[in-house]
């Protein structure tokens, strides 16, 4: 069984960045899907919805971000630790312990990343992509925030 708290500290400062910002992304985009599939008030347009959902996806389905001229990509210890988590969460739609899991695990990721970290994730990605707004970022940005402690 892998030591979280211990896969995560051990990452460098670039890979914690890189984590960062595919997090805020990822999250950013669960709340967007999550709002208009509940029709809630502050959802977007189906347009703008599968802008963000096609955007995000892509870049997880690659494990590449293009910002701009620059493209961030991750390398296989990321990878292998991304999947790890991205499996939980997939399982964790029907495996109530798989889905526990994977919030354990996010919950001690984002303490490691720290607010800070976090927020400035939220700022590159709002300086450097369209396909979510930065206010819309902010959702994913905030989302992660409420669990650091």
């Amino acid at each position: 069984m892998r030591d979280w708290q211990e896969t995560f500290e051990a990452l460098t400062e670039e890979q914690k960045n890189k984590l960062a910002i595919l997090r805020v992304m990822e999250c950013s985009n669960g709340l967007i899907q999550y709002a208009y599939r509940d029709q809630a008030n502050h959802a977007l347009s189906i347009e703008d919805t599968r802008r963000a959902m096609k955007f995000s996806m892509g870049c997880i389905k690659k494990m590449e971000i293009p910002l701009g001229e620059t493209t961030i990509t991750f390398g296989d210890d990321l990878k292998e630790i991304f999947g790890e988590i991205r499996d939980l969460y997939q399982s964790g739609k029907t495996n109530q312990k798989d889905f526990d899991e994977f919030m354990k695990i996010s919950i001690i990721m984002y303490n490691v990343l720290g607010k800070e970290r976090i927020q400035e994730a939220q700022k590159v990605l709002s300086q450097h992509i369209t396909e979510i707004a930065p206010e819309h970022l902010q959702w994913g940005a905030n989302y992660i925030i409420n669990f650091i402690q």
